[in-house]
């Protein structure tokens, strides 16, 4: 008896460590997976992805206070980006539009939502290609070091 719950223990420890994913950022795919699973009940995807947004620039001026109260007089310049809270409908849109293109739905959602507000706000097609291409480089190095160790 103690011999086969040990195995039956032993086999899902195994399953659940292989099952477990080397993920550092939500990104396309899990954007879109919120379509997937609100499929029955659509009025929540709003909510969803708005929820996430709204903690991602929670996070953001968390830290840019945190920074602040250190003293040190260079937050502004260190948290000067596009990432602004804005109308939501429009970036949950655009994030949508963004990536219904499988090849950049690897970049992370901040990353994604930077171009989303470059495309929004007409900036030239050329920096916002740069900035894409910028992006994937980060994202690729980063897990390529993530997997090394």
């Amino acid at each position: 008896m103690k011999k086969s719950v040990f195995i039956v223990l032993l086999f899902l420890s195994i399953w659940t460590i292989q099952a477990q994913e080397r993920k550092l950022f939500w990104d396309g795919y899990d954007w879109r997976k919120v379509d997937h699973v609100c499929r029955e009940y659509p009025e929540y995807k709003y909510w969803i992805k708005s929820a996430y947004l709204s903690g991602l620039f929670d996070s953001k001026l968390f830290y840019q206070l945190t920074f602040r109260n250190t003293g040190s007089e260079c937050s502004d310049s260190v948290f000067s980006d596009l990432l602004e809270p804005d109308n939501m409908r429009s970036l949950i849109t655009g994030l949508d539009g963004f990536y219904e293109d499988n090849t950049i739905r690897y970049i992370p959602i901040p990353s994604a939502l930077i171009a989303t507000i470059m495309i929004q706000q007409n900036y030239p097609q050329i920096e916002i290609d740069a900035y894409l291409w910028q992006s994937r480089d980060w994202i690729n190095d980063l897990m390529d070091d993530v997997i090394k160790e």
